[in-house]
């Protein structure tokens, strides 16, 4: 190994170590361990029982993007390839988000864990760190450059397909069969920007709902297989061409309200709407192929940061256009005024948070910088069709 490449490896090493340590695993080409920074060697024996291992080295074989790989349980791995050589660098495992103690326990069961270990069991996994999928994304590129010097974007990662991913079964193996083929038939449909999605999307939610039911599973293991399929949605959302940081920035936001979700109802609403997003994004980017560049920007630009103060000057100044001839070019391309564009993605964006709880129309209001409540329900009223009152009436789960 090349000098300057295992210094830049040791330094990855020692930035993991004194913040979240996340451990780093090093393998030859046959999966034979060679060396980590990890202080459980057992975590090892928990990534080749879920599959994860066969499938790292398979794939490893024809690819060298670096490759997410995950457990039904919602551990996350990564797997950076060298380019020349056998050898593969794993990083993890991580929790993408906070697991209680009443979970780890029902876990026991479901994976038939051995009395005899149960104790270090339940130890480990409130020793394994969390980590937000958007962090743990970038540390995959950033070790990616360190084993093989290439810079990536993160729309270049690849993710284990789920038929990959070894889960407790529910004893029905044809109905997770078509659990499966009903998800990835989603996930294509919003690639495609399907409009025509939403008898699939009820019966995905019929599935997953039986799914729930027949394994008593807690809310907290939904909230992760939700938030696992919106780390699918803003795969796919990427590969249809919406820009990263839109992707991610929106993912993100559907986690957090899925994460303060009270009951499977509310996840499942919330679920659906992150859904729906995705798939709207992705048929107007198709629609409308012909937008310029700076265009486009602007539209990220609005979408990403809705619930902050936006000027027209702003806009004009990140696209190097006077505010004069981007507001005609704005108008021209897409048929909506700036103004009446950035009102639309704030309505928009409040059908998710008058879907939720704790937060009043008058806070959704003044969140999204609308002048008063009256205003933004006449704006609601005038997009919609309804009330801000009518839809949350209609939609916010109990």
């Amino acid at each position: 190994m090349d000098v300057m490449k295992q210094n830049r490896i040791n330094l990855m090493r020692e930035l993991l170590s004194c913040g979240t340590n996340v451990p780093i695993w090093h393998y030859d080409g046959d999966g034979h361990l060679l060396d980590t920074t990890a202080e459980h060697l057992v975590l090892d024996k928990i990534f080749s029982y879920i599959g994860a291992s066969d499938y790292m080295l398979q794939y490893g074989k024809n690819h060298t993007a670096p490759l997410i790989l995950g457990s039904d349980m919602g551990l996350q791995w990564c797997a950076v390839f060298e380019r020349t050589g056998n050898s593969v660098y794993l990083l993890g495992p991580v929790f993408h988000s906070e697991i209680s103690g009443s979970y780890i326990i029902e876990s026991i069961d479901r994976y038939h864990i051995d009395p005899t270990f149960q104790k270090q069991y339940i130890r480990l996994m409130h020793e394994i760190p969390v980590v937000p999928n958007v962090v743990f994304l970038q540390y995959a590129l950033m070790m990616h450059y360190c084993v093989t010097g290439e810079y990536l974007n993160r729309s270049d990662i690849q993710f284990q397909p789920r038929s990959g991913i070894i889960s407790p079964r529910t004893g029905n193996s044809e109905q997770e069969d078509n659990r499966y083929q009903t998800r990835q038939l989603l996930l294509h449909m919003l690639r495609e920007g399907n409009m025509n999605y939403k008898q699939t999307l009820a019966d995905y939610n019929h599935l997953f709902g039986s799914f729930i039911g027949t394994n008593r599973d807690s809310l907290i293991h939904a909230t992760i297989g939700a938030t696992g399929f919106t780390a699918l949605c803003i795969h796919e959302a990427i590969a249809a061409g919406i820009s990263s940081d839109t992707a991610y920035a929106v993912g993100d936001a559907y986690n957090e309200s899925m994460i303060q979700c009270r009951n499977i109802e509310e996840l499942t609403a919330i679920a659906q709407e992150m859904y729906e997003d995705f798939v709207f994004r992705c048929h107007k980017h198709r629609m409308n192929p012909n937008l310029s560049p700076q265009i486009q920007s602007c539209q990220e630009y609005i979408e990403l940061y809705a619930e902050k103060p936006l000027y027209l000057a702003t806009l004009a100044k990140r696209v190097g256009y006077s505010e004069y001839y981007l507001s005609r070019k704005f108008k021209k391309e897409t048929g909506m005024s700036i103004s009446n564009y950035i009102k639309y993605v704030r309505v928009e964006r409040s059908k998710l948070m008058l879907a939720g709880a704790g937060v009043t129309i008058a806070q959704i209001a003044d969140t999204l910088h609308f002048a008063s409540s009256s205003h933004f329900a006449e704006s609601f009223k005038k997009i919609t069709g309804m009330t801000p009152q009518q839809y949350r009436t209609e939609n916010q789960q109990l």
